[in-house]
């Protein structure tokens, strides 16, 4: 019986001051780059405006063999890249050619596209540059 006193005691004590301990979590929100290939990036913003979806998510996708690939918003695109450090330049870039509610993002994407000359990224964000180097466009990357 006095066993079972002490054990008791000595569990009630174990579980007070593990209740009653603090545990430091470090909170690290830096997170590390994603990589540029093999990535689907969603669109968030093209010449500063906010993206609004209407049929489709626009967004790119870049593969190893230099070829991209993604989606304006209603129709899809296809075509090649090259890149050297953080300049990017596209290549033959062509899409469907389907009737679109929203042909302003369309229209915007596609000039995106043309004008881009470096990116960035930056943890799980991709960015577009213009020759000037002003931001033409931004994305997101997301994980399924």
């Amino acid at each position: 019986m006095k066993n079972k006193i002490i054990f008791l005691g000595l569990l009630f004590s174990a579980i007070f001051f593990t209740a009653c301990s603090t545990t430091t979590v470090e909170n690290n929100s830096t997170k590390p780059n994603v990589s540029f290939t093999n990535t689907y990036f969603k669109a968030l913003s093209l010449n500063g405006k906010e993206i609004e979806v209407f049929d489709r998510e626009p967004h790119i996708k870049f593969q190893e063999d230099g070829k991209v690939f993604g989606n304006l918003g209603c129709n899809r695109f296809f075509g090649s890249f090259t890149k050297e450090n953080n300049s990017i330049n596209f290549q033959g870039v062509a899409s469907t050619k389907m009737m679109c509610p929203n042909i302003k993002t369309e229209d915007a994407f596609s000039k995106v596209l043309q004008n881009t000359k470096t990116y960035e990224i930056k943890e799980e964000n991709m960015i577009f540059f213009d020759e000037n180097k002003k931001e033409i466009a931004k994305f997101k990357a997301i994980f399924f």
